[in-house]
């Protein structure tokens, strides 16, 4: 990892306005600058960036030249994250090369009204054990469900299975559906919260009865176990990944080359089906563990985290990710296609944040701005959004 990723992008904007850190913060921060001289430049430059670009006139001009083509059939309502700037903020990182578009909090953007697809509120699937499956709209604010002995608490995004009971015993398993463009919260009998990412599934029992708790994945969840002395699984096509009480995030996405195991708090170790089920390689906070779908070759890195787990605060975060990766992200969470008349784009890399809530447009724009890409949207469905 550069060395200069190591700091906090967020952070810099907050001291370059200005705002309060935390003593935490401040500690993170002056260790950074004080370091080298090339940080101190990196600061610098950084601010004197900012003040330009803050003053710039942030009107846009609709020019199409067509070369990424995304088509669409529905349209989307915007979803709350914790996000706390208004608007959509990208960097560009090169030699030492800044582009930043920001809009601070209650001011307008003046953009012209193009297609605009919002991201939204769409309705998940719970799949009860005897095979009924309810809908639940993410915008719902309270409710229960009783079945098989079990009560399940529905609340706004989130459902809370009610403690350890069960049918005479017997182990019970629910399935939570997320369809693209959408997010979810399950919090399961023992306590474990699990934060679903667009297009994922999760399998899991009502209580765990047996000597470890299993859960089954696929796509996309990040995890904060609930402690106790039962090992706690994640299983998904390819892996199992084994942990006691910790935070880490998953990602199993089919269409992805890697599946990807990233550990923010405790111990995890993972394992590959078929190869070793008995050795599980572990890894450490700041550690991912990386298992190529095609080779099952694996790899542990050290990396940024928030890089992995930002989506579920709401952002898109990318560190020199290549276009071909980012455009899957934003696919997966507008439930858009993605077409390339220019195949060769798919390798040039971004460096920079995007609030998910925008609407498709505002994070096209964004990319647009950050380099030497075009979008042409077809299929156009209007959505409104509230800057």
């Amino acid at each position: 990892m550069n060395e200069i990723e190591t700091i906090n992008i967020v952070l810099l904007y907050r001291k370059f306005r200005g705002e309060k850190l935390s003593k935490e913060e401040s500690l993170v921060f002056n260790a950074w600058y004080a370091e080298s001289e090339k940080h101190r430049q990196y600061y610098k430059l950084f601010c004197h960036q900012q003040e330009k670009i803050m003053v710039r006139d942030r009107s846009r001009v609709n020019e199409w030249k067509g070369l990424v083509v995304v088509k669409r059939g529905k349209n989307r309502h915007g979803v709350m994250n914790w996000w706390q700037y208004a608007g959509v903020a990208v960097i560009i990182l090169g030699v030492f090369i800044w582009g930043w578009r920001y809009w601070p909090v209650g001011e307008k953007v003046t953009t012209p009204e193009p297609t605009q697809i919002c991201p939204g509120q769409v309705a998940v699937t719970l799949r009860l054990s005897q095979g009924e499956q309810i809908v639940l709209d993410s915008s719902q604010i309270s409710g229960t469900i009783n079945r098989d002995c079990v009560t399940i608490h529905v609340e706004k995004g989130m459902l809370r299975y009610g403690g350890e009971t069960s049918i005479a015993g017997k182990e019970t398993y629910n399935e939570l559906i997320v369809p693209p463009s959408g997010e979810y919260v399950v919090e399961l009998a023992d306590g474990t919260k699990v934060f679903l990412n667009s297009e994922s599934r999760l399998r899991y029992p009502t209580a765990f009865l047996g000597a470890e708790r299993r859960v089954e994945l696929s796509g996309e969840a990040y995890f904060v176990v609930a402690k106790e002395e039962r090992s706690f699984i994640v299983e998904t096509r390819l892996e199992e990944v084994k942990v006691f009480g910790t935070e880490f995030n998953v990602m199993a996405y089919e269409d992805e080359e890697f599946f990807q195991t990233t550990l923010v708090k405790g111990s995890v170790g993972v394992c590959v089906k078929g190869v070793n089920m008995i050795d599980f390689q572990k890894i450490v906070p700041g550690e991912q563990f990386l298992l190529n779908r095609q080779t099952l070759e694996t790899q542990i890195l050290s990396v940024d985290v928030f890089t992995y787990v930002a989506w579920k605060d709401g952002l898109f975060v990318s560190r020199n990710d290549d276009l071909e990766t980012i455009l899957r992200k934003v696919s997966r969470w507008f439930d858009v296609e993605i077409f390339y008349q220019e195949p060769k784009l798919k390798k040039k890399r971004f460096f920079g944040i995007m609030k998910r809530q925008a609407n498709l447009q505002e994070v096209l724009d964004v990319i647009e701005e950050a380099g030497d890409v075009h979008f042409n949207v077809s299929i156009p469905t209007g959505c409104s959004r509230n800057p």
